[in-house]
């Protein structure tokens, strides 16, 4: 018998213990329920797995489907063709995308106004994910930023794909709620090569906005300073230590909304008034866990920030180039290829008494408007589970817990609209250096580019047209105004247009006597828009995960649990959900997943899975998400002949708790339900487990 110290990684980050430890306990409910595995009943000790799996009958290709070719399937793909060259595996994929190649990288999406007079570089917005921190959890975007040879600029004049500042605030940056109109005093941000400053950000409160009804000690107090000493309690013990801190937050912060646990302190008002402020209508309805792992993991320093320039399509566009060439005389990417269907099939062999004895699993995958399904080793699946749950996926006997969670995980509802105007109008009213206007109107978010800011200089001479992001919603304000906004925008969307130009107006208007010069000036400034719903793009249908009160904890680990078949990847699978690095290492933990299954099959593969183990994988195709390291090593049991610094037995390897979610879904299939019947696992099933904790 063995037993197991904390050993936590230090480069870990919070969500990725949180999601350590979410695994840990679904692992911990199964050992303890299968007889033929001795595991101390207790969830800290776990029986290790073996690095790879025993070796069967060779094969010496695999070909593999991948639906979608959003991030996180192009960089499976791109994880392939490294793979490939550095270990030779031989594997094959094609990629299943749903839409035209104009919309290559599913959430990377990028508008382009090319319909209006003299369209220039800068006549876009992002549709989709437009900002990248450059920090700790986020270093697998910019080693990816790197290896597309996307690099840092601080030019006026940048190229097409540069990384430049993303500005989230700046000078002169309207606010209005309850029709009081705010500008916060904010100082510019040097610029790249200058010396840092000091962030300075002069916050409003309620009471700013004459906003009525709140407790007298909460309405002059600024709403970033309310919410953080309700979340204070969790992000202190945390950092002071992570253990103690996952158990309070278990314990009192993960069946919460946000909603829910700021109301045992503030009073009504007060709470309504922060979701308004500091996010939308219904935002609070997440779970309280969700909140506290963004503050403590994404907080960054305002000069951290970066955005694309030509639009984070362009991120999608080169993973594309790289993925695409030739192979076999065909293209590795298909466009309109819509999965409708996939089933597993089991292949068969006959024996010399002509017995058919089963040999190996493949997916079939069903395409729209095509007669025969196509065939793979294993399919990665990328789609989100709104899009997901269309599919028709009984033939792939998928357990009761990632059924669940394709049905009803929660996905965040966002709109976004831009207009081209025939000029900057915003920078010449001092708006100089980006930033946001917020308000409570129905537009929420007014976003002023970052890539622009250089199109307006009156002492050069320049005075081009160009791009605001006049509305960026959420939540409620999102569901509300997508009921305006047409599938073929900017068709039949006057009274969106109407809207939205007398939004922008109050908004930017000093008093109520400039609304009617004001409203003609941006009426007349305007040229086009282009307006999009994240709820009504059939291949999404929703923004991004968004996990309600004990989502994740209960979820999650259904969601990244397979037996190397059927793989489901993309943000929603990720501790880092709604980022893109959340897509990134989802792709790798699926790969991995993938190659633990078949490594028995294939030396090549096993060679591949030690290199993982062994943390010999180059970012960004490695190393693992922490979530799925073992973060205990093993000693032996503790007992008077043996002392507490006796030597370990088996070291905390990297991915075996992947390893194991592998081992334990492998079972379940072979049994054929879907719930895994603990009582008839066998020893021999479990021989994985069982020969290294002996080893132990």
């Amino acid at each position: 018998m063995a037993q197991y110290t904390d050993r936590q990684s230090n480069t870990a980050s919070y969500a990725s213990r949180w999601a350590s430890i979410a695994i840990r306990e679904q692992l911990a409910e199964i050992q303890r329920g299968i007889p033929s595995l001795p595991t101390p009943q207790n969830r800290n000790e776990l029986a290790p797995i073996t690095d790879t799996l025993d070796k069967e009958t060779q094969k010496s290709s695999f070909n593999v489907g991948i639906i979608g070719a959003g991030c996180a399937g192009l960089f499976t793909a791109m994880i392939f063709d490294y793979l490939n060259e550095r270990f030779k595996l031989n594997v094959t994929y094609e990629i299943l995308e749903s839409n035209g190649e104009d919309r290559i990288g599913g959430r990377l999406y990028s508008y382009y106004f090319k319909d209006v007079p003299n369209p220039g570089p800068h006549d876009y917005y992002d549709v989709g994910a437009m900002r990248f921190p450059n920090i700790e959890p986020m270093a697998p975007t910019f080693a990816l930023f790197d290896l597309l040879e996307m690099k840092d600029s601080s030019s006026e004049e940048p190229k097409v794909g540069d990384l430049i500042p993303y500005y989230l605030t700046g000078p002169n940056n309207p606010q209005l709620y309850n029709d009081v109109r705010v500008v916060p005093k904010v100082d510019p941000l040097p610029k790249q090569g200058d010396p840092p400053k000091k962030e300075k950000n002069d916050s409003p409160t309620a009471k700013s906005f004459k906003v009525t009804g709140l407790l007298d000690w909460y309405e002059d107090e600024v709403p970033s300073k309310l919410i953080e000493d309700m979340i204070k309690p969790f992000t202190d013990k945390l950092k002071a230590d992570p253990k103690k801190g996952w158990n309070f937050l278990m314990k009192f912060g993960d069946a919460y909304s946000v909603r829910q646990w700021f109301s045992k302190l503030y009073d009504y008002n007060t709470t309504e008034w922060l979701e308004t402020y500091s996010y939308g209508t219904s935002w609070y309805d997440e779970a309280l866990s969700e909140m506290v792992l963004e503050d403590i993991n994404f907080a960054a320093p305002l000069n951290k920030w970066r955005c694309v320039e030509g639009g984070s399509q362009e991120i999608a566009k080169r993973m594309y180039n790289r993925v695409n060439a030739d192979k076999n005389g065909k293209k590795t990417v298909t466009f309109s290829k819509r999965a409708t269907k996939l089933a597993r099939k089991t292949l068969t062999w006959k024996d010399e008494k002509g017995k058919k004895v089963p040999d190996d699993v493949v997916v079939r995958v069903s395409v729209k408007d095509e007669d025969k399904p196509r065939e793979y080793d294993a399919v990665f699946n990328s789609a989100p589970l709104g899009a997901m749950q269309r599919m028709d996926l009984r033939g792939l006997n998928l357990n009761w817990g990632t059924k669940q969670a394709i049905r009803s995980l929660g996905y965040g509802a966002s709109c976004k609209v831009g207009i081209r105007f025939k000029s900057l109008w915003w920078l010449k009213r001092g708006i100089i250096q980006g930033g946001s206007g917020k308000t409570d109107l129905p537009i929420r978010n007014c976003v002023y580019p970052s890539y622009n800011i250089y199109d307006y200089d009156p002492e050069k001479g320049v005075d081009k047209p160009g791009v605001l992001l006049c509305s960026y919603t959420w939540s409620q304000e999102a569901q509300r105004l997508g009921a305006l906004i047409h599938r073929d925008s900017p068709k039949d969307e006057d009274e969106l247009k109407a809207l939205l130009v007398d939004n922008l107006t109050r908004l930017h208007m000093k008093d109520n006597s400039e609304y009617d010069k004001l409203h003609e000036l941006i009426w007349g400034e305007y040229q086009s828009h282009y307006a999009y719903d994240w709820y009504q793009d059939t291949g999404t249908q929703g923004a991004f995960a968004y996990f309600g009160p004990g989502q994740f904890r209960n979820m999650y680990p259904w969601v990244v649990r397979n037996d190397g078949k059927h793989i489901i990847i993309g943000e929603a699978a990720s501790a880092h959900h709604a980022w893109v690095v959340g897509a990134l290492e989802s792709a790798v933990r699926g790969v991995y997943q993938f190659l633990f299954a078949h490594s028995g099959k294939s030396v090549n593969f096993k060679a591949a899975v030690e290199a993982y183990n062994n943390d010999k994988i180059e970012q960004p195709y490695g190393p693992l998400p922490k979530e799925f390291d073992r973060t205990e090593d093993v000693k032996p049991i503790t007992g008077p002949d043996v002392s507490d610094d006796a030597p370990l037995k088996h070291v905390a390897g990297d991915g075996e708790w992947a390893r194991q979610q592998v081992i334990f879904e492998k079972i379940r299939q072979q049994q054929g339900g879907d719930q895994l019947d603990l009582a008839a696992v066998t020893s021999e099933e479990v021989k994985p487990l069982l020969e290294v904790a002996a080893a132990a």
